[in-house]
């Protein structure tokens, strides 16, 4: 072992060396942030595509069957192998969620553990894959951190360039992801509370550029199927409206988290918390078949007029057609989406709650939309209503309006409804703001004193 170790660092000098002789500093933190986009986008491309190959499978198996039994004990067992592989493997060394890596910004100089560059895809990938009602995001931002962070570390360069590595590593499976490039970046600088400066902003465009493109090679589709059309003057009025109920949903959200997840904190994660937490998902989702996985499929059905895949294998089945049916399971999915994910978390599987916040925030457009047109006020137009309350929601649970708004303008393919988009995400951050201090990837640090009100900016 001692051998290696030297050899490596052998080699790690004669890098050194030919990067001084050949290459200006800044020239090589550009090639690595090139190199930290192509391995960042590689990795969350093809965890994306692995989870929605088995998610496919399932619900083929489902339709096949004409039940949801499957989907509803899956969850179960996705989450043991997770807390196994978390418990066992890692030895609870594995940190979970986005806090850790400002954490290690902060505190450690960005370093961030090998194990986290490949432990987060491994058991995310089963959690999601079983059906685990969380995001990939967080896993991903996890490992495109681990990813710049180690490669910083390896080559012995300074603290802030491997924080810069780390912030390109983040960004780029965002990007990656979501064919997203600015709102990679936006994420880094509002999430990461990251000072903004040009010679760290070039690297960070070079990264995420690079990611979108290699999520193009591998993955020429898009992972939502997103179609905005053009809005009108006189629906300005129901867009502050959704404003408002976007924002009483984030509280929600980030309220039901706190309670959930600090319940189980509490107690040591074993097979116990496994039962208790994971019994109630695989109920929750026998009941309600939409909960189970990323949901993403649930929005994009939605988007399409396919108001009949809300109630498909649920009990609702035979009502599908009454108006009545699609308000109550949409409320049942609106309210128990986030609860599904703390659950899913609580018992052992790993991921975010980024994914359950969109999905919360489509159902809460879509609820909207349908209701009005229903009531015969005014016709509005349902898959702009779905998209602007997406990121109205995310604004107001992660605090950040920014990231929300050019997320659904750049997924949306376009710009079409970027002053919506600004009205609502707005509204949603001014009221979540009101009553939720700080966001759920903040609360934690602040409350260890890791981070104060003057390090978390996102208030004004």
């Amino acid at each position: 072992m001692e051998v290696t170790g030297n050899r490596f660092y052998r080699l790690l000098v004669k890098i050194g060396r030919y990067r001084t002789k050949y290459t200006s500093h800044r020239n090589f933190l550009i090639i690595l942030s090139f190199i930290v986009g192509v391995i960042a986008a590689v990795a969350a491309v093809l965890l994306k595509i692995t989870v929605q190959f088995f998610e496919h499978r399932v619900d083929v198996m489902n339709n096949w069957m004409n039940s949801n039994w499957l989907s509803a004990t899956l969850p179960l067992i996705g989450t043991g192998i997770s807390l196994l592989l978390l418990t066992r493997f890692f030895r609870h060394r594995l940190n979970r969620g986005v806090g850790f890596i400002i954490h290690n910004i902060i505190t450690n100089k960005g370093r961030i553990e090998k194990r986290h560059t490949y432990g987060h895809i491994l058991t995310s990938a089963i959690t999601v894959a079983f059906g685990g009602s969380v995001g990939l995001e967080a896993p991903i931002v996890a490992t495109g951190a681990a990813i710049g962070s180690n490669t910083g570390h390896d080559l012995r360069l300074s603290e802030k360039d491997t924080v810069l590595l780390l912030a390109c590593g983040t960004a780029s499976g965002i990007a990656a992801v979501f064919n997203s490039p600015f709102a990679g970046i936006i994420f880094v600088l509002e999430i990461f509370l990251l000072d903004f400066s040009i010679p760290f902003f070039i690297p960070l465009l070079i990264s995420t550029a690079t990611a979108t493109v290699v999520s193009q090679l591998l993955y020429p589709g898009k992972f939502m199927f997103v179609a905005s059309e053009s809005w009108s003057i006189p629906a300005i009025p129901f867009y502050i409206l959704l404003g408002i109920f976007c924002g009483l949903v984030s509280v929600y959200i980030t309220r039901s988290v706190d309670y959930i997840e600090g319940y189980f904190e509490k107690k040591t994660m074993n097979w116990k918390t496994w039962l208790i937490a994971g019994v109630p998902l695989c109920v929750l989702i026998f009941l309600l078949p939409n909960l189970y996985g990323e949901g993403y499929s649930t929005i994009t059905s939605l988007l399409r007029g396919d108001y009949n895949s809300l109630t498909a294998h649920s009990l609702l089945q035979q009502y599908s057609s009454y108006s009545w049916a699609i308000v109550l399971m949409t409320v049942l999915l609106l309210v128990f989406k986030v609860v599904c994910s703390c659950l899913t978390i609580s018992a052992g599987g790993n991921g975010g709650i980024f994914a359950p916040s969109m999905i919360t925030g489509g159902l809460t457009g879509f609820l909207f939309a349908y209701l009005v047109n229903l009531s015969g006020i005014y016709h509005l137009n349902t898959p702009n209503f779905i998209i602007t309350a997406m990121a109205g929601v995310l604004a107001g649970v992660m605090h950040a309006p920014l990231t929300a708004i050019f997320l659904l303008a750049e997924i949306s393919g376009g710009y079409k409804l970027f002053i919506p988009l600004m009205i609502v995400t707005a509204i949603s951050y001014f009221i979540t703001r009101r009553y939720v201090k700080h966001s759920v990837y903040h609360k934690s640090l602040v409350e260890r004193k890791i981070l104060t009100d003057q390090n978390d900016h996102d208030h004004f």
